[in-house]
């Protein structure tokens, strides 16, 4: 039974974020001068057929680093390049950050109706529509910071997940940094640093 309902709720997020978070993303034009700078990019590359140099205007461009870029043309390859492919990667990481808030905070409380009011409450914040709905680094950079300090979680509070919570940490974190540079290590390591200083068990990140 409980696994049915835990099929039921995460059916039921799945529907809700792609309806809140991903559908209609086609129906207001890239007018922000940050999505058009991000689509523009990977339209470029395309033509210059590279996926390890950006362009802009026809010059290589290092503004940001490469992940965002790639996953703007996976999405152009999938659906054309239109505005609903620029804007697909950030809502499908909307709604996977919103999958892993159920999850985390289901194994936190050990009560999913709590752990499905959390990802609703995470669904319906103005912010985080609004970032699921544009072309920014900034929701696919916080979900792998998510997924990041999940693993840690996982690896701290069952040592059966231990290594591989702990390499799934660091990948997360790498990640990140291809997202939004150094930021994505920094980040997830500081608050593991704190949190291992605080129990006196810095030694936890090491493979053994």
């Amino acid at each position: 039974m409980e696994s049915n309902g835990n099929f039921q709720k995460t059916t039921t997020l799945l529907l809700l974020g792609f309806i809140i978070l991903m559908l209609g993303n086609n129906l207001i034009g890239l007018t922000n001068p940050d999505e058009v700078f991000y689509t523009g990019t990977a339209k470029e590359m395309a033509q210059q057929h590279t996926w390890s140099v950006p362009y802009l205007f026809d010059k290589p461009q290092f503004e940001k680093p490469i992940l965002i870029y790639w996953l703007l043309r996976f999405g152009f390859i999938i659906f054309g390049v239109t505005g609903f492919a620029a804007r697909f990667f950030p809502a499908l990481f909307a709604i996977f950050g919103a999958l892993v808030v159920y999850f985390l905070c289901g194994t936190a409380f050990g009560n999913k109706a709590k752990a499905f009011l959390c990802a609703l409450v995470l669904m319906a914040s103005v912010f985080y529509i609004a970032m699921a709905r544009s072309v920014f680094t900034d929701m696919v950079f916080s979900v792998f910071i998510l997924f990041s300090l999940s693993s840690f979680y996982l690896a701290y509070h069952d040592k059966r997940w231990k290594n591989p919570g702990v390499i799934l940490f660091f990948v997360f974190s790498a990640l990140a940094v291809l997202t939004k540079g150094p930021l994505g290590l920094v980040i997830p390591l500081s608050i593991a640093a704190v949190f291992l200083a605080i129990k006196r068990e810095a030694s936890f990140l090491s493979l053994r």
